[in-house]
C-alpha cells in the first residue's frame, strides 16, 4: 500500500460517495453521504442517516475523517463541520480540503456474504441460457464468487444480478470467469465460480459497489467476526456451511 499527497481539486467532484467517520472517544461518527456541492470553502454532503443521528452534529473543534473511492484506490482527507440544512434536506456543510492523500490499495477487500442472486451462464452456441438462482460467497469491488453445480468454462462470460446489496440496490453487470474450482460436498462436487467485474461498471456503480463492500466489511467485524484469508484456488478453502446450501 502507498501513499501520495494530491490536491483536493483534482479528485472530489459532485455526486461522489464519501465516507464519513471520527476517532474522537466523545463524540463517534460512521455514516455515508454523497457530495452534492463543492464550493471555494465548503463540500456539501446530503446525509444517508436517520434523521436523530443528523440533526447531533459534531462541534467544530471535532475532526471528521472522510473518505471517497478511486479507481483501485481510496483518498482520505480530514476536514470539520461547519453548518447543516433543515433536515427535511440532510445536508451538512463539511470544511473543504486543499489536498487529499491518496492510498493505492494492492486489490480489493473481499467480504464473505451469503445471498441469493441471479446467474446467465454460457450455452453450447456462445449465447446465455436462463438465469438460475444460487448463492453468492464473497464480494469485492472488482469481483465475486459464486457456488454453482457445475463447471464453467475459464474467460467465459455469464450475466450476474444481486439484490438488495446495502448503499447499492440490485447489482446487475456481466462478469469474466476467472476462477472455477471444484469442491467436494456430501452429496458430489460443486464449484466455487470466481468472475471479475473490473471494467464492467461505470464509474458511479464502482463506486457504489466499493462503499457497499466497505458497509459489509464493517457490519462482519462488528459481529466480532474474523476476515477470512481467501483462497479460491484451492478446495481446502470451501465454506461448508455456503456449500451445503446449494
Amino acid at each position: 500500500m502507498t501513499t501520495e499527497t494530491m490536491p483536493a481539486s483534482d479528485v472530489l467532484h459532485e455526486e461522489q460517495f464519501i465516507h464519513i467517520t471520527t476517532t474522537n472517544e466523545d463524540y463517534r461518527l460512521d455514516l455515508h453521504g454523497i457530495i452534492t456541492e463543492i464550493s471555494l470553502r465548503y463540500l456539501a454532503v446530503r446525509i444517508d442517516c436517520d434523521p436523530d443521528v443528523f440533526l447531533d452534529v459534531p462541534a467544530a473543534d471535532i475532526l471528521i475523517d472522510c473518505t471517497v473511492i478511486g479507481n483501485g484506490c481510496i483518498y482520505r482527507f480530514t476536514s470539520t463541520f461547519r453548518s447543516s440544512s433543515m433536515v427535511e434536506d440532510m445536508t451538512w456543510y463539511l470544511s473543504r480540503p486543499v489536498t487529499v492523500n491518496r492510498i493505492q490499495m494492492r486489490r480489493f477487500v473481499r467480504v464473505p456474504v451469503s445471498l441469493p442472486m441471479l446467474v446467465k451462464l454460457p450455452g453450447c452456441y456462445g449465447n446465455l441460457r436462463n438465469a438460475t438462482i444460487t448463492t453468492l460467497i464473497d464480494l469485492s469491488g472488482g469481483g465475486l464468487c459464486f457456488a454453482c453445480n457445475e463447471e464453467v468454462p475459464l474467460q467465459s462470460r455469464v450475466a450476474i444480478a444481486i439484490p438488495g446489496l446495502p448503499l447499492y440496490g440490485t447489482l446487475k453487470a456481466d462478469a469474466l470467469v476467472e476462477r472455477c474450482t471444484p469442491i467436494a460436498v456430501p452429496t458430489g462436487t460443486i464449484y466455487h465460480v470466481g468472475v471479475s467485474l473490473e471494467g464492467r461498471l461505470s464509474p458511479r456503480e464502482q463506486d457504489k459497489l466499493v462503499q457497499s463492500v466497505f458497509y459489509l466489511q464493517r457490519d462482519y467485524l462488528k459481529k466480532g467476526l474474523r476476515m477470512p484469508n481467501f483462497d479460491h484456488t484451492h478446495a481446502c478453502c470451501a465454506i461448508e456451511k455456503t456449500c451445503e446450501t446449494i
